[in-house]
């Protein structure tokens, strides 16, 4: 019974505070979130770089399309000769009228000003801004991508941080343990062969917990490159959850989907909404004022064979008439229809790519909520099991061999019931991504 009563009091000082909540290596290094995270890789990535040169961009070209109402100022100079001239072979009683010369020359200057041109220009200016803002769109979808990777490092990180934070909870609890055995061993209480059972687990777990610190130090520098943040080594992640539910609509319609890809199909139909009005625009009148100042052989007195000055000016009306005989409005409204079916297909394609993802989401949720569940109840009967086993422990009728494996089991299941609140996390945050919502 000495024995005993000496174990006794060993145990219950070494497994009373049996799982510390933390250990000063976890607490170690600063926090950084997700939201700025991705919020520095916004101002960093150089794929949003290109967003502002497309806004200069579009702004040179509408100016430089305004200046087609610009008055138009030309210059203009010939020399010619032709082989025959105005004359008048009626005689004129008292007149002589003699025919300019086959030599003849000309200076002028043309000023041209459009004050209609059914529209041209800002069908000009509104495909600028439609293709304009399809690049944009295109960038979107880029940086949707870019997003998405940022979340799935983030979350493989979050997962190596708690594989990491379990391992050295038992790492500190296996630290107590082993001074506690020892002492015991001098008494006689426990063998040599206790011992380094339980040192060979505490080095297990030292070395799983330094696999999942390079995994996550690994996780960090991709994360570092993609948002062009600092994070120094020991960075924590910090994993705030995300409420969301699987009663979420699962066949949402596009209006309640963001998605960049859906953003950018609604551009290109609005591109060939625009090209359409560009269209009509070439077939409505155009109307446009001019004036021309000269100076040549002959001026505007075609009989006169000397230089002199002249002007001219007036109002021109152009009426497009091609377009009644060609049939050519016909053939763009057939062009235009197909173009917005082949949209509408892609538009299709999307949503259904859109669906597939949020079953698979929702499933996943629904598994991993099923999941924690029942780590919730197997961690409960695995802890209770191993407090058996220290109190069997105590009175001498269980070995060092049965706590460390009972330890082991509970450690894997805290480990995967943390694995899973991550996981459950991700998916919450990736139904949020789907949607368009992040």
């Amino acid at each position: 019974m000495g024995k005993i009563a000496i174990w006794a009091s060993l145990l219950w000082g070494l497994f009373l505070p049996l799982w510390p909540a933390s250990t000063a290596r976890a607490d170690v290094g600063s926090s950084v979130s997700l939201v700025s995270l991705v919020e520095a890789a916004r101002e960093h990535h150089p794929t949003l770089a290109k967003q502002p040169l497309l806004a200069q961009s579009l702004k040179l070209q509408t100016k430089q399309l305004s200046r087609a109402y610009w008055p138009q100022l030309s210059a203009g100079a010939s020399a010619t000769w032709q082989s025959d001239v105005t004359s008048l072979d009626v005689p004129l009683p008292g007149a002589m009228i003699s025919p300019p010369p086959n030599d003849q020359y000309r200076a002028t200057l043309n000023l041209r000003q459009t004050l209609w041109d059914g529209g041209a220009v800002a069908g000009q200016k509104g495909i600028a801004e439609k293709r304009t803002q399809i690049e944009h769109e295109k960038v979107n979808v880029e940086w949707y991508q870019v997003h998405e990777r940022i979340l799935q490092l983030y979350f493989a990180g979050v997962v190596q941080q708690e594989l990491e934070r379990q391992a050295e909870k038992l790492d500190a609890y296996l630290d107590t343990t082993i001074r506690n055995a020892e002492l015991a061993r001098n008494t006689g209480v426990v063998t040599e062969r206790d011992v380094l059972l339980v040192q060979a687990r505490q080095i297990e777990a030292r070395a799983v917990a330094a696999d999942a610190a390079a995994q996550r130090e690994r996780v960090l520098r991709s994360l570092e490159d993609l948002s062009g943040a600092s994070l120094p080594t020991g960075t924590r992640l910090a994993a705030k959850a995300r409420v969301c539910e699987t009663t979420q609509e699962r066949h949402p319609k596009a209006e309640g989907i963001h998605r960049p890809e859906l953003r950018l199909l609604a551009a290109q139909a609005e591109l060939l909404g625009a090209q359409d009005e560009l269209s009509r625009a070439a077939d409505r009148p155009k109307l446009g004022a001019f004036a021309t100042a000269g100076y040549g052989r002959p001026g505007l007195n075609m009989l006169s064979d000397s230089f002199q000055t002249y002007f001219v000016g007036g109002i021109q009306l152009t009426v497009p008439l091609t377009y009644l005989y060609t049939g050519k409005r016909n053939t763009e409204k057939e062009k235009l229809a197909v173009q917005r079916s082949l949209l509408a297909r892609q538009q299709d394609s999307v949503m259904s790519k859109v669906h597939v993802q949020l079953e698979s989401e929702h499933a996943e949720l629904e598994r991993l909520d099923s999941a924690i569940k029942l780590d919730a109840q197997l961690l409960q009967l695995r802890e209770g099991a191993r407090k058996q086993t220290e109190l069997q422990l105590s009175l001498g009728t269980a070995t060092m061999t049965e706590l460390v494996s009972d330890l082991s089991e509970e450690d894997r299941v805290r480990s995967q019931a943390a694995v899973h609140r991550a996981q459950r996390d991700l998916a919450c945050h990736q139904l949020a991504f789907i949607r368009g919502e992040l």
